[in-house]
């Protein structure tokens, strides 16, 4: 057996990812094209937006639902979006490995009352630059109580020395369009595809 690899906190890198969102959002004629894609499962609802660039305009959509209902509603009032903010300021961040979702603990198919779960898709192109994308999912905590207890158990399923998986990595460039993996029950996106359901 092979020395144990350290848990990686992605704390920092999700304060990362927000700051990209955000510059997205703010800025999106500073791109040639974005597409951000995040969901959360929290307490057994779900809250999920999609952020698209296109010819330097920028349009969003916010759903939310029961993760025990097939279709996720509009959510006009943006409850979500705040919801996500608050996801990204979690002092306990980390993040699966591809065994998670081979796993009959699949995170993305369970209830989760001690943790918030955030899957976060990007691809962006920013103007006179290469593409590039990522696909991560964390696990978020408030304290490090829960954090700690969610490690010991979790251990063999969590992202050690920042170790690239094949469906869930950190920032890649030059990769052509992916779909996103099967990782979830087909119901919340309203259509048929290899998309995960958190996910649009």
């Amino acid at each position: 057996m092979g020395p144990i690899m350290a848990v990686t906190s992605y704390t920092d890198y999700l304060r990362d990812l927000k700051r990209i969102i955000d510059r997205i959002r703010d800025r999106p004629f500073a791109f040639d094209s974005a597409d951000v894609q995040l969901a959360l499962c929290k307490n057994g609802f779900g809250y999920r937006c999609r952020d698209r660039v296109e010819e330097g305009q920028l349009f969003s959509e916010y759903h939310m639902g029961p993760l025990s209902l097939n279709n996720w509603q509009p959510d006009h009032e943006q409850v979500g979006r705040a919801e996500i903010d608050e996801f990204f300021e979690l002092p306990e961040i980390y993040a699966y490995s591809d065994l998670a979702l081979r796993s009959e603990k699949n995170p993305l198919t369970v209830a989760h009352w001690d943790a918030t779960i955030g899957i976060v898709e990007i691809e962006v192109r920013e103007r006179h630059s290469t593409s590039r994308m990522q696909r991560m999912l964390f696990a978020g905590f408030s304290d490090r109580i829960h954090a700690e207890f969610f490690l010991a158990v979790e251990r063999d399923l969590i992202v050690g020395d920042h170790q690239a998986g094949t469906d869930l990595y950190e920032w890649r460039e030059n990769l052509p369009v992916e779909k996103t993996l099967a990782a979830m029950p087909e119901s919340a996106n309203g259509r048929h595809s290899v998309t995960p359901r958190l996910l649009i």
